[in-house]
């Protein structure tokens, strides 16, 4: 892979600059810009190992690509449809797991997430692009992002759905405590959020006390929402 630098540096904002405008109908799932930008990045950039959390289209574009895929999702059913759409030469670079969510607890309020076992901790260290494009309810992505911090040490990390509020304010503000990290960001689509991860630093996640009660409400109030 080359040096995440490099990409922020050179790689992404090629890409992006070739990105439509005017996003494609695609519902909930990635639409077919961002689909080409990750296919093009992992090609670009050399990326091997990627690490979803969720799957679908995304799926099969880095397995396309040549990639070696993890992909963690909290939907038997979904995962199911992902596979059904994998080629059979393809499986063997895929490692997928359906794992229900869990009530985590962060900086004081709770979220839903994965508590990830140490094959999976493995995974996202090893991982060259992270995609985060689940749970399901946006605002628990957070944890997913932290996660991913915490554990990668080399990774270039995506987070779809970033046009939504709640997703642009935490990514700005962990841009803002960690200037360490490279990041950058784009309003085509359905909005990406993306930083660069490269060896060990000394991370910070703290909130104020106001976006604390916030996860707190939108922790009561995601109800049936939130795929179990």
């Amino acid at each position: 892979m080359n040096e995440p630098e490099t990409v922020f540096r050179e790689t992404l904002p090629a890409l992006l600059s070739r990105m439509p405008d005017v996003a494609s109908e695609s519902g909930f799932a990635l639409p077919d810009g961002t689909l080409s930008l990750l296919g093009d990045l992992v090609r670009d950039a050399s990326i091997r190992h990627v690490f979803e959390f969720g799957s679908g289209r995304s799926t099969k574009t880095f397995l396309d690509a040549g990639c070696h895929v993890t992909s963690l999702e909290d939907s038997h059913q979904w995962l199911e449809q992902t596979l059904a759409n994998i080629p059979a030469a393809s499986r063997e670079r895929l490692h997928a797991v359906a794992q229900p969510l869990d009530i985590v607890w962060h900086g004081g309020a709770p979220l839903r997430s994965w508590r990830l076992g140490e094959k999976m901790c493995e995974a996202l260290h090893d991982a060259e692009l992270i995609l985060i494009d689940s749970p399901s309810f946006p605002p628990f992505r957070e944890h997913a992002l932290i996660l991913s911090l915490q554990h990668a040490t080399k990774a270039v990390i995506v987070i779809d759905d970033a046009n939504i509020p709640t997703i642009q304010r935490f990514c700005r503000r962990i841009a803002a405590l960690n200037p360490n990290l490279n990041t950058c960001s784009t309003t085509k689509d359905h909005g990406l959020f993306f930083f660069g991860k490269a060896g060990s630093h000394t991370l910070h996640f703290r909130r104020g006390l106001i976006e604390t009660c916030k996860m707190w409400r939108r922790f009561f109030s995601a109800g049936r929402s939130v795929k179990n």
